[in-house]
């Protein structure tokens, strides 16, 4: 494009001058394996950049600095013409990595309307559709009216490789969805240049980690303190390595902390995948006990070769006085409706920006007051376009941030902060604290005085997200007793 190409020789200027390097690439393809061996190419008729590094948000109105759509249909006619025989059609650039590699932030099929323009006006190019279309009425209303010849599936296929089959067996319901948090793939390729998926912990390493099938002499009766992520996925593997897993949850329902991770509207896979486990915690026969507590004596009496101890986590809290109320972020979150239309939110993590994005959304005005220079700073590293994204999507949704500064006291009126030793008072009618979560593993002393081999998995472990506290119950559930 020509924002980034400023070359004089024959590789710049003109729009066939920029496409020459694509035109030589598939000329000799062709030169080598023939005319009749199809090349597809990668293609994005639009940027969606407003500056150097700078992307644009979903349904803003902006300066297309790249590439725009008139641009883009001419020179998918050119490509086609020098011999590609169909293009992948995507959106975006490196400068907007998150249209490239879209986070859940990002709606599911965001590529169709750009893919249904270029296919308005070039009916005869065959279009390969990516981006977020693992929802089967979507991806078949993009064939049904011709926008899409194919539907590109990457991500979803590490969470669930039978997605595909699946579907055409009309059992949607048994699909592994993939939650787009992009960190077990994309983040873990950015950082580790390795390969995973955060819900599929044996992506990319099938053949090496096949799980061990317990025999008479290992099969174990193992009972697991906690349904969360961690100890839903150790007892769908324990199960399906023929072990007897128990599993107790305290609560009426199984998902923990996800339940109101899942709330906001862009994560909706949260929950399916809750929905997901309790598919497959009901197919394997698992026994499931809700409105369980577990105490010493549940443990002694359990018969347990073994326990797992998995009962999450528990929010770190702040003593802020008296006045208007102050809600922990997983309370908020699961009663969103509650909190006023005034609501501060300390701490701008990943909880406190989400929760932020999701009551803008409800027209609710939101401040987020962060101890630290910015928001999501103490995070464990996230996929860069998750990150990027849900940074400017903080900005972009109009939520006030105060940055390093410090929450004082509740007043009838609001919070008191105090900001580079200025107090200023933040009207309010309802405080958020969302400041991060401690392991709680209390139960681990009654485990140690009955006497039982144990683990402590998830986040009663080590207080981390979805994709650790999985591979936790993956590890431990798939090497016991082997």
């Amino acid at each position: 494009m020509s924002f980034f190409n400023h070359r004089t020789d024959e590789y710049g200027g003109s729009l066939e001058n920029r496409l020459r390097f694509a035109r030589e690439v598939v000329e000799a393809i062709h030169a080598g394996a023939g005319d009749d061996f199809p090349v597809q190419l990668r293609f994005s008729p639009k940027s969606m950049i407003k500056d150097f590094g700078v992307g644009a948000m979903p349904g803003e109105t902006f300066t297309e600095m790249g590439r725009d759509m008139d641009e883009g249909i001419e020179a998918a006619r050119l490509l086609v013409s020098y011999g590609y025989e169909a293009l992948d059609v995507d959106v975006g650039s490196y400068d907007s990595w998150y249209w490239s590699h879209p986070p859940m932030y990002q709606a599911k099929g965001l590529y169709v309307p750009y893919a249904r323009q270029l296919h308005e006006a070039c009916p005869e190019i065959p279009l390969i559709v990516a981006g977020r279309m693992d929802d089967p009425e979507l991806a078949a209303a993009a064939t049904a009216d011709g926008t899409a010849t194919l539907i590109s599936l990457a991500r979803p296929t590490l969470a669930d490789p039978e997605i595909v089959n699946k579907l055409q067996r009309g059992r949607r319901d048994l699909v592994r969805p993939c939650i787009s948090c992009q960190e077990g793939c994309i983040g873990r390729i950015e950082h580790y240049s390795s390969l995973r998926c955060a819900v599929n912990p044996l992506a990319a390493r099938e053949t090496e980690r096949p799980l061990p099938q317990a025999s008479d002499r290992t099969r174990m009766r193992v009972l697991i303190i906690g349904g969360g992520v961690a100890g839903m996925e150790a007892a769908r593997v324990l199960a399906e390595r023929g072990h007897t897993p128990v599993l107790h949850e305290a609560s009426d329902r199984l998902g923990g902390v996800v339940i109101a991770g899942g709330q906001p509207s862009f994560k909706e896979d949260d929950l399916a995948l809750i929905a997901w486990y309790e598919r497959q915690l009901e197919d394997l026969g698992v026994e499931v006990h809700l409105n369980s507590p577990v105490d010493a004596e549940v443990i002694r009496a359990s018969g347990a070769d073994h326990v797992l101890v998995a009962t999450g986590s528990t929010p770190r809290l702040l003593d802020l006085g008296e006045g208007v109320p102050v809600v922990e972020a997983t309370d908020a979150l699961l009663d969103q409706d509650a909190l006023g239309k005034q609501v501060v939110i300390i701490g701008g993590g990943l909880t406190g920006c989400e929760l932020a994005i999701s009551l803008r959304e409800r027209g609710v005005e939101v401040t987020i007051v962060e101890a630290l220079a910015d928001v999501l700073e103490k995070n464990a590293p996230l996929c860069m376009a998750n990150h990027v994204m849900l940074h400017d999507l903080v900005s972009y949704r109009g939520i006030e941030v105060l940055a390093g500064a410090r929450a004082e006291h509740v007043t009838a009126a609001g919070l008191l902060v105090s900001v580079d030793g200025d107090q200023r008072l933040i009207p309010a009618q309802t405080v958020v604290t969302a400041i991060g979560y401690t392991p709680r593993h209390e139960l681990e002393t009654e485990v140690k005085a009955a006497g039982i081999p144990y683990h402590v998995i998830g986040d009663a472990r080590r207080c981390a997200n979805i994709m650790y506290a999985i591979w936790d119950g993956f590890e431990v559930a798939s090497q016991l007793a082997k």
